[in-house]
């Protein structure tokens, strides 16, 4: 019964990934890009 029980866990994770808002997903993204960019530029020397 413990898979079963973990299989549950993990249809309740995935549930709650899908309701996650996109808006917060694209914020992350460009926060992410943001740094990514400065980190470059400090590497080139900019």
């Amino acid at each position: 019964m413990e898979s079963v029980r973990n299989i549950d866990e993990v249809r309740e994770a995935i549930a709650l990934v899908q309701v996650l808002d996109l808006d917060e997903h694209c914020d992350a993204y460009d926060q992410i890009h943001v740094k990514l960019e400065e980190a470059l530029r400090s590497i080139d020397g900019m």
